[in-house]
């Protein structure tokens, strides 16, 4: 229970500062171009299907590398990493939106942290749940 309330608390504190930023932005900025709405476009739906993922995820998401039980209803049934996949595209669409492109240097090495830990989640359920694991890995992407 605690790991639920404290998933939709953070997920709260990211929307409404989310919500927060872009329209401080976008009142204050009169540098809206292509990339702005770009951004916005790509923030959007990827912050719904990161929270939908989260929600999904349940008690099972963890910080460290955990295998409590192997999820693969909803979009966890077509993305073996969704919360992964949906961040990452979330900050591009943030780079896109702040118009800081150097940036992205950063989020190409977070693109590698992450692979790195994916790599290590895959390790710790292919343990736990073995065949199980592998079938549910030739059915999805990423």
């Amino acid at each position: 229970m605690k790991n639920k309330t404290s998933n939709y608390g953070t997920l709260a504190i990211i929307f409404v500062s989310f919500t927060i930023i872009v329209v401080q932005t976008l009142r204050a900025s009169s540098t809206a171009n292509a990339y702005t709405y770009a951004g916005l476009c790509l923030m959007i739906p990827s912050l719904v299907c990161f929270a939908i993922a989260r929600i999904q995820l349940g008690s099972s998401f963890q910080v460290t590398a955990k295998a409590n039980d192997l999820v693969t209803d909803g979009i966890y049934k077509k993305i073996r990493h969704p919360v992964y996949v949906f961040g990452s595209l979330f900050l591009l669409g943030v780079i896109l939106f702040i118009h800081q492109f150097y940036v992205l240097i950063i989020w190409a090495v977070l693109i590698y942290i992450q692979t790195i830990r994916i790599k290590k989640e895959e390790k710790v359920l292919g343990e736990k749940f073995g065949e199980q694991y592998e079938k549910y890995k030739k059915g999805t992407w990423f």
